[in-house]
């Protein structure tokens, strides 16, 4: 089942809706869903015979073209091809580093970072820390987690939550910030297609290229998709016959206002990709409690977490989604359930979010859902003599995802993300 790694790169402003505006003022995600990407795949795939759903007229007649040989097997069979979230990377100049190297996610809710001078050391900031290891370390010792001020030397200011990108390039982190353009539009009349009077409105707008201390930044965004053999050569020879090819990748548009010119990018994407995270037996063993003489806290059971790439769905045994990952309530997702298996709720970090969108192929809103957003840690333990079950649960959701919608991206998970382990909140016992 290969795993793609997929780069887009900006050619023009791109607008991706976040749902119904704020007033006059039109947001956009500064990230790709799944959804969108496979969207706009489709739409390229079935518009040229014909069969883009929501411009065949009600009166007009049955198209007679039927969808291209593999179409159904990349987007309609189960199960489906993964198309997963894409995050955004800048690319410093024409010669620098390529994107495709790093590994871009949003920052765990577990991370920390100085109010006053944030970021990484590197960047200027007092450091990033994280406290999940610090949670599991007081859940073994029956304590209650006390965050302090900023660990920095001489420095009292209190910590805030880290939020947005964090690339990752090697054992290199740094923080990656996309910041919109606000772009003031008039008012079509729909009948005269001319300006109507006394209609401004603002959209925000991802700039494809930006100028920082005389330095040239080009957006690109990069993810994965996670499909079988037959998926991915099917998706090759339909991408090769109707998307048109734009140097060494292809031409699309994403997003909305592609009327207006927005949306132009091009896709390209390595079938191979360098591993970027140590082998899963090694990061489990690296995440384990441990005291200040490296011994582990608790030697009867493996602690692991779940770091969410993007927003989880799931249904508890009522049809309700849940944020409660119970064993019973995995079961109906994952064959592989380690014997014992706990939800460790007080030291997971969970922030819930409402979900819509616009399916183009019905030409009707989606469902508003309730989500687990991105960046939130579900944290889980399971008795020691359960590892191989451990080690096959981890590598069934990092390998299928979790959850509903899956094929849009939804459910993408890293198991014990080191991370983690090298930002860890170190924090002194008073009580010895």
């Amino acid at each position: 089942m290969p795993k793609i790694k997929v780069i887009l790169k900006a050619k023009e402003h791109i607008f991706l809706g976040s749902g119904l505006p704020v007033e006059n003022i039109q947001t956009s995600r500064n990230f790709i869903a799944g959804s969108v990407l496979r969207g706009a795949l489709a739409q390229a795939i079935l518009r040229p015979l014909g069969l883009w759903k929501h411009e065949v007229g009600l009166e007009s007649e049955p198209p007679e073209a039927s969808p291209p040989e593999g179409f159904a097997e990349v987007f309609l069979a189960k199960p489906p091809a993964r198309f997963g979230f894409l995050y955004p990377i800048w690319k410093v100049g024409k010669t620098g580093e390529e994107p495709g190297k790093g590994d871009v996610f949003p920052f765990p809710l577990t991370a920390f970072t100085c109010k006053a001078h944030r970021g990484f050391k590197v960047e200027g900031g007092h450091g990033v820390w994280d406290e999940l290891l610090y949670k599991l370390q007081c859940l073994v010792k029956g304590k209650s987690p006390a965050r302090g001020d900023c660990p920095d030397e001489d420095c009292e200011e209190p910590l805030e939550r880290l939020r947005g990108f964090v690339a990752r390039i090697g054992d290199t982190y740094r923080r990656v910030e996309v910041h919109p353009r606000l772009l003031v539009r008039v008012g079509l009349n729909r009948l005269t297609e001319t300006a109507e009077g006394g209609i401004l409105y603002t959209q925000e707008a991802l700039p494809p290229h930006q100028r920082v201390e005389a330095e040239d930044r080009f957006l690109h965004f990069v993810g994965y998709w996670q499909m079988s053999d037959e998926q991915w050569e099917a998706l090759k020879g339909l991408l090769g016959k109707f998307v048109p090819k734009d140097g060494e990748g292809y031409s699309l548009r994403i997003g909305t206002a592609r009327a207006r010119g927005m949306g132009a990018v091009t896709l390209r994407w390595t079938e191979k990709p360098a591993p970027e995270l140590p082998l899963l037996e090694k990061r489990l063993g690296d995440f384990q409690p441990r005291g200040p003489d490296g011994q582990e806290l608790d030697p009867d059971h493996w602690y692991f977490a779940l770091t969410l790439r993007s927003p989880l769905l799931i249904y508890d045994k009522q049809g309700r989604p849940t944020t409660r990952l119970e064993k019973d309530v995995l079961e109906d997702y994952v064959s592989a359930i380690p014997q014992g298996l706990e939800f460790l709720r007080d030291a997971s970090v969970i922030e819930r979010e409402e979900w819509s969108g616009w399916s183009a192929a019905w030409g009707l809103p989606k469902p508003v859902v309730t989500a687990v957003a991105a960046g939130s840690v579900l944290a889980f333990r399971a008795p020691k003599g359960e590892k191989e079950a451990v080690l096959a649960f981890l590598q069934e959701v990092e390998k299928y995802g979790l959850g509903e919608r899956r094929a849009e991206g939804w459910g993408e998970v890293v198991a014990c993300d080191p991370f983690h382990v090298k930002f860890a909140l170190e924090v002194k016992d008073e009580q010895g």
